[in-house]
């Protein structure tokens, strides 16, 4: 949650104190600069995409293929850039003192920025069940206010309610059971906070149709309908779900309701 003073424990330390001790069997400071709550536990694997996530060499051209791949599908700006993330700080209203939870984060291309529109006192904790996207972003986007956790988007290991912002970019398409991790989201964002997805859109908006069946056999990135997740989210009780829409992507943003004064 929010605080405005300086932190005087390391970043990493008040990622720990995030978590929820009845979620996590397990805590491993690892020696690549993050920590795991994961250890063999990973998520399976079941396509090329998965797998590639989880290798050396795909973490290391991630910055390149990335934005190449999501320019082509949708017509955004490669994503990363300063616009791009400046315009989702925005939408997401972050500020000096904020908590935000980057969840499938990678080489933690936002994570890193994020933590350095949150600093001094704030804290950007990214999320990814991949070891080497998580080297990889220690190695390239770490800072004062920046620590990364090996973990499972769909069993996320914080309490409910220590964020003031939550994020899934480029991600959600590659979870094995995306709507439940999209419950998690939900469940670590406080009241009030604000929650953003970038994820695919099927072409013509249809879940089903031939076209995104076979985009997702041949590639293993899901294509979701124009209203499945907005719908979720609604049903969810958010507020404010807003969606953008271009090309083969939808960037969503949603606020998570104040629990009624009685």
């Amino acid at each position: 949650m929010s605080t405005s003073t300086l932190p005087e424990i390391s970043a990493a330390a008040r990622a720990a104190s995030l978590l929820d001790q009845h979620r996590v069997a397990r805590v491993e400071a690892t020696g690549d600069g993050y920590f795991d709550v994961l250890g063999r536990d990973a998520p399976p694997i079941h396509n090329i995409a998965q797998w590639l996530m989880r290798t050396k060499f795909y973490s290391t051209g991630y910055q390149l293929v990335r934005p190449i791949g999501l320019r082509l599908a949708s017509g955004i700006r490669a994503p990363g850039r300063d616009k791009d993330r400046q315009r989702i700080a925005h939408w997401l209203g972050l500020r000096p003192g904020h908590t935000i939870l980057d969840i499938g984060c990678g080489p933690g291309n936002f994570t890193g920025w994020f933590g350095a529109q949150v600093f001094p006192a704030g804290l950007a904790v990214g999320v990814d069940a991949s070891r080497q996207m998580l080297r990889r972003a220690v190695a390239d986007n770490s800072g004062p206010c920046v620590a990364y956790v090996r973990a499972d988007a769909e069993h996320l290991p914080f309490a409910d309610n220590v964020a003031d912002a939550v994020t899934c970019l480029a991600a959600l398409y590659l979870i094995n059971e995306p709507f439940l991790a999209i419950q998690e989201l939900v469940r670590v964002l406080a009241p009030g906070g604000k929650l953003a997805i970038l994820t695919s859109l099927a072409p013509g908006g249809v879940s089903q149709s031939l076209r995104g069946r076979v985009m997702y056999k041949t590639s293993g990135v899901r294509m979701f309908g124009r209203e499945e997740i907005t719908g979720f989210l609604h049903g969810a009780g958010l507020t404010g779900v807003t969606q953008h829409v271009e090309g083969l992507a939808q960037f969503i943003i949603a606020t998570k309701a104040n629990p009624a004064v009685v």
